[in-house]
């Protein structure tokens, strides 16, 4: 593969870089090809494609790889190495888990994918396993503490984490695969065998609040509440659950057949392994006392990208990352981040100012679409983007503020169930803000900086330079008497 290229950022100067990254993860279940665009810290899907080959299946039994899944597995790896050189993915990571790390002919089947596909797959160890979840989590939702637990066809991996660090992890055989001794599903031998290997895990010793969730078992489980507890946001990733209420979920999901119509709705593929996935789950909630769940979209594959990484770019903040990655037009870039930098007067009143400099860098992700629908689709657009790094409520807020940007007193459901008043009202404070800022200088940087905010807490001033008076129209006064308003200020404009 290619050296990946660098550019310079015209505004600050800093190197740039993209990159196309693959990874082929062939786990105990599946086999997945993901190919990601990668622009410093921000990793943007393009490309995502999953065969279910069942490499582990009947493992526990045999020691050996399921026949058939060889089979699968190498069409599958062929075809995704041809996908890989049409795409020009610059930077490849090949990987294998716990079913060919625990086969007895797991180096032969290594060894045969090299001949006929020429991939060369690394046999990640247990340890691997656990820091590469770890980081994946990380790589989304950064100074965390916790424990990381991902759980796969065949194993689960516990990480501790500790101010958002690694801090060491194990790998345990509770996989579905690992579970089903054949016969289908006995709530009893499975729970029993649950606790006895968990029974010392240190992860669970001095765990922390907050257990985050990763794999696709339990992302089947993150769906199912969301559907059942009608989430006003249906994204998974940072999709937090009271532990406690989860709780009476998972048993009614083991011990009845409740959610049977539903789990084959929100998951066929995975419905018969739900039930073992929801036991490891309650235990895991249990042993470690935690009182929050929350899924983690990013995983092992996304941790192997982010420990690939230079140093400066794990340590940046994936938010602005992302927004890197979402907005390459360079214009509306810049007058983003001069819109930040001037609406940062009335930072008090507004949204925090990590989340006010991103709606103020997403000002123009609606301007293109059509006048009579724009709030509600900058709204969705937003609240939904591939931004890392952000709680739900998080994405509420600054979904709101950029709509308002657009709208006066726009209502959406998401906004009305998981903001309060007060952030509500600070996010139309911004989104009014951002339009009175646009409406005076057609969004450009250059011509924003001849206006001056001032926000006392009593009255919102806009002084405007003398030769520039001629911008103040009728609609940008109109704007900031709406702004002031929103803020509950009086307002001056000063020419």
């Amino acid at each position: 593969m290619s050296t990946p290229s660098i550019t310079k950022s015209r505004s600050s100067g800093k190197p740039v870089r993209w990159k196309r990254v693959g990874v082929m993860d062939v786990g105990s279940n599946s086999v997945r090809l993901v190919v990601y665009d990668v622009r410093g810290r921000a990793m943007q899907p393009r490309f995502n494609e999953k065969v279910l080959a069942g490499l582990g299946r009947g493992l526990t039994s045999s020691g050996s790889l399921n026949k058939e899944g060889v089979e699968i597995a190498i069409a599958a790896l062929s075809r995704f190495a041809s996908i890989t050189r049409a795409q020009k993915v610059e930077a490849l990571f090949p990987f294998a888990t716990a079913a060919v790390r625990e086969a007895v002919d797991g180096k032969e089947f290594v060894e045969r994918v090299k001949k006929e596909t020429g991939v060369t797959l690394r046999i990640l160890t247990g340890d691997d396993e656990a820091r590469f979840a770890a980081e994946g989590v990380l790589a989304g939702t950064p100074g965390v503490d916790g424990v990381a637990g991902d759980l796969g066809g065949s194993s689960l991996e516990l990480a501790r984490l500790v101010s958002g660090r690694y801090e060491g992890g194990s790998t345990y055989p509770l996989g579905p695969l690992a579970l089903d001794s054949g016969g289908g599903y006995n709530e009893d031998k499975v729970v029993a065998r649950v606790k006895e290997v968990l029974a010392g895990a240190p992860e669970l010793k001095k765990s922390g609040d907050v257990f985050f969730a990763v794999g696709g078992a339990w992302r089947a489980i993150g769906t199912l509440h969301m559907e059942l507890t009608r989430a006003p946001l249906h994204m998974l990733q940072n999709y937090e659950m009271d532990a406690a209420d989860l709780l009476k979920m998972l048993g009614e999901i083991v011990n009845s057949k409740k959610y049977a119509d539903l789990l084959q709705e929100v998951a066929r593929k995975r419905a018969a392994t739900i039930p073992y996935a929801a036991a490891v789950l309650r235990n895991v909630i249990e042993l470690g006392k935690f009182k929050t769940v929350m899924i983690s979209s990013y995983g092992v594959r996304e941790g192997i990208i982010f420990d690939s990484l230079d140093a400066g770019e794990r340590q940046e903040d994936p938010l602005d990352a992302g927004l890197d990655a979402l907005i390459p037009d360079e214009h509306a870039a810049e007058f983003g981040r001069a819109l930040a930098e001037w609406a940062s007067e009335a930072a008090p009143y507004t949204l925090n100012a990590r989340l006010s400099a991103a709606a103020c860098r997403l000002v123009d992700i609606g301007a293109l679409l059509h006048p009579d629908h724009r709030a509600d689709l900058a709204f969705d657009l937003v609240a939904r983007a591939p931004l890392p790094g952000l709680s739900h409520r998080d994405r509420a807020a600054l979904a709101l503020a950029v709509a308002s940007r657009f709208k006066r007193g726009l209502r959406n459901d998401v906004s009305e169930k998981l903001l309060d008043p007060i952030q509500a009202g600070r996010a139309r404070a911004l989104g009014a803000l951002m339009r009175l800022a646009a409406d005076f200088s057609g969004r450009s940087a250059d011509l924003l900086k001849h206006a001056k905010l001032t926000c006392d807490g009593d009255t919102l001033s806009l002084r405007v330079a003398a030769p520039y008076r001629a911008l103040v129209s009728e609609s940008v006064e109109r704007r900031l008497e709406q702004a002031a308003d929103e803020l509950d200020m009086d307002y001056a404009l000063i020419t």
